[in-house]
């Protein structure tokens, strides 16, 4: 059996099926960089931006797809990187009809498999806010160790909010 699912990067063909994916109170509630309600205009936004994300290795943004229909199935981006470190941050968010069917962890584990050979990162971070079990079992199994809980999280995109968190590492092998 092969893949799960398969990463590519957005197009603006993706608008339709990001915002009705962002309908979703639960991604909101969980993830901290995503206005609610979601309009169309936040989805046309965002995916117009991801060139310039890449261009300046500002962020890396996939769509996640299945690899069968090419259905669009979620969003995974590796972000915050720290060159000199080389280390970055991931996070993930994925549609209502696909969870519960290991589509984050492939993902997941498929983006810090790229990010550790194409990007030569040692560390790739998550943060979860605490009582989403849910993210919590994704990065358990990837590979993911829980490294810290914080009691103040401040999300790049929000940072005027302090939340509680746990931070999760997992090192790139022989790092």
């Amino acid at each position: 059996m092969g893949p799960l699912v398969s990463l590519r990067q957005f197009n603006l063909d993706d608008v339709p099926a990001v915002t009705a994916a962002c309908q979703d109170p639960e991604i909101f509630r969980w993830t901290a960089s995503i206005p609610y309600p979601y309009e169309e205009a936040h989805a046309r936004s965002w995916i117009a931006q991801h060139d310039r994300f890449w261009s300046s290795s500002e962020r890396a943004p996939f769509a996640i797809v299945s690899s069968t229909t090419g259905e669009f199935l979620g969003n995974i981006s590796i972000t915050s990187f720290d060159w000199a470190e080389r280390t970055a941050m991931a996070g993930y968010w994925v549609a209502k009809h696909a969870r519960g069917e290991g589509v984050a962890t492939s993902a997941l584990e498929m983006m810090c498999e790229w990010a550790f050979q194409t990007l030569d990162l040692s560390a790739i971070v998550l943060y979860t806010l605490i009582g989403n079990r849910a993210s919590e079992r994704v990065a358990e199994k990837a590979g993911f160790l829980a490294t810290e809980l914080l009691d103040d999280y401040r999300h790049p995109a929000t940072p005027d909010v302090g939340v509680q968190a746990t931070r999760w590492t997992i090192y790139r092998s022989g790092s």
